[in-house]
């Protein structure tokens, strides 16, 4: 299965990037995926904005998975961008955004790269990640921290999750027809 460190090396994350807006980053992101991998600018930032009118990719936390379909190409491809000052990026949570992670996805192969999307976001959800995410100051430490979050197979296995701590205890409480108090203990991954 892929990953997003199969996508995104090192050399595919930039650093204090200087961008206006919303609409800046994304020509800028189409202007860097066209040049580091000869593909047609226009159609890529195209793609972009008619994605982003469709609704916006941005996650909350800062975070924004700006994404694509794009009919011919073969493969995915990333960029992450780690921006100098954020912007407003019409956010659920309002927080303008400070990184984003720009996917382009061939327009066959559907289910393989809705498993990249949903595995980006789940990742971008996880608040150790975003904590250490903050933390990284180079592109090669956010390549690592990438590597060490991917997606692995074993995320659906229950028992490398309690083993890897990857979850949180948290308790529900409900109200009985006769008024007693149900609580249950869950663990949420």
């Amino acid at each position: 299965m892929l990953t997003l460190p199969d996508l995104c090396g090192p050399q595919d994350i930039l650093l204090n990037q200087t961008l206006a807006d919303k609409a800046a980053l994304l020509e800028h992101a189409a202007s860097q995926l066209a040049q580091r991998h000869a593909l047609h600018r226009p159609t890529l930032a195209a793609a972009l904005h008619e994605r982003e009118q469709a609704g916006s990719t941005a996650l909350g936390h800062g975070l924004a998975l700006p994404h694509a379909r794009i009919e011919g190409l073969t493969e995915a491809r990333a960029l992450l961008l780690r921006l100098q000052t954020p912007i407003a990026f019409d956010a659920p949570d309002q927080q303008p955004v400070h990184t984003a992670l720009v996917l382009l996805l061939p327009r066959q192969s559907r289910e393989a790269h809705l498993h990249l999307l949903a595995s980006c976001a789940r990742m971008f959800a996880e608040r150790p990640f975003r904590q250490a995410l903050d933390r990284c100051h180079s592109a090669q430490a956010l390549y690592h921290l990438l590597c060490d979050w991917a997606d692995p197979e074993e995320l659906n296995d229950p028992h490398f999750l309690l083993d890897s701590n990857r979850y949180f205890m948290d308790s529900e409480a409900s109200l009985r027809p006769d008024y007693t108090v149900k609580r249950k203990m869950v663990a949420r991954f």
